[in-house]
């Protein structure tokens, strides 16, 4: 089964480059489009010298990630679809192995694994799981890899080590293009899955992620980001109208970090942003909010939460946690 590889990207030619040379060893045939999201820094030029074998695909403005995904997602004429950030390292064998899952035509989507670069025997991301508040988590994140064997399926696979059948994509529309970045991978996830579609982890399909490099630390734009599409969710699915012990959940689990961006950082813009969010969602049509799907209970949630702010509090949280490198920063 043929593959292929579409990668977004902005200003990120080394980057991106050091990308493209591993996947250049894959042993598997596969196309590769880079989708550029404006860059400035002679990308496109540098491919069609170093790489003439990628298309290409030059956009005149950064449009985001979703966005450029779908762009690239057009020009796809294989029967899956395969989503590489920039900053990641793939094995030779990776996109063998990420492809095999599909021999069985229940499948609809792939979720790769993807290792700390600087610490490659802990978990970056072996897909998305939820909460019971449809928050996501980064299966596994920061764990030892040996757990992979032992986790629950993913509900989705997150946009940085992720397959598809292309038909199926297609058929959902792709991503939401209301999304800039952050959280379209977990809404394009759950709408797959009220459609029935069924997603599993391919253990075995590895690759080495340089998290936060094209963007550096966190910064105030992925902040808002992020505060966008956490309420663009919850609107869209209606989580909110669940119950009200369901309200009660989200606004433990939210609202103290978007009075931290308030009070400590002066960052008045994620409240906007949540607000807005939610007015967005509830002028589209409404979703049922799948909450069956939730493999993390609302106490765990509040422990891992807790857990990153110790990490954080102490300095040992990983230099690139919550940091993005996937083409549109």
């Amino acid at each position: 089964m043929r593959a292929t590889v579409v990668i977004p990207t902005l200003n990120a030619r080394q980057l991106l480059s050091e990308a493209l040379e591993h996947l250049a060893r894959q042993s598997v045939e596969h196309d590769v489009i880079v989708v550029d999201n404006g860059s400035t820094d002679g990308t496109a030029e540098h491919l069609e010298q170093a790489f003439p074998a990628v298309r290409v695909l030059r956009l005149p403005e950064n449009i985001g990630f979703g966005r450029a995904v779908n762009r690239g997602l057009e020009a796809v004429e294989t029967d899956v679809v395969v989503l590489v950030n920039n900053d990641v390292l793939c094995p030779p064998d990776f996109l063998e192995r990420l492809l095999a899952p599909f021999a069985d035509p229940s499948v609809a989507s792939v979720a790769g694994v993807l290792l700390q670069f600087d610490q490659p025997g802990l978990v970056d991301s072996a897909g998305i799981e939820l909460d019971t508040t449809l928050r996501s988590w980064d299966a596994l994140w920061h764990r030892p890899v040996d757990g992979l064997d032992r986790a629950p399926e993913p509900v989705g696979p997150c946009g940085g080590a992720a397959a598809y059948r292309t038909a199926v994509l297609r058929s959902v529309g792709g991503f939401d293009e209301t999304f800039f970045a952050y959280w379209e991978d977990v809404d394009l996830a759950l709408r797959l899955r009220l459609e029935g579609h069924r997603c599993v982890r391919a253990p075995a399909a590895r690759a080495l992620h340089k998290h936060g490099q094209t963007l550096g630390a966190a910064s105030p734009m992925q902040r808002r980001l992020e505060a966008f599409g956490r309420a663009y969710v919850l609107a869209r699915y209606r989580v909110a109208r669940r119950s009200l012990r369901t309200r009660l959940a989200i606004a433990a689990l939210d609202w103290p970090v978007l009075v931290v961006h308030l009070v400590v950082r002066r960052e008045a813009g994620p409240i906007r942003e949540r607000w807005r969010g939610t007015r967005t969602g509830l002028r589209r049509p409404a979703l049922r909010a799948p909450l069956e799907l939730a493999t993390v209970s609302f106490r765990e949630a509040l422990g891992r939460q807790a857990n990153l702010l110790r990490l954080r509090a102490t300095g040992s949280l990983p230099t690139h946690f919550d940091q993005s490198s996937s083409g549109v920063s």
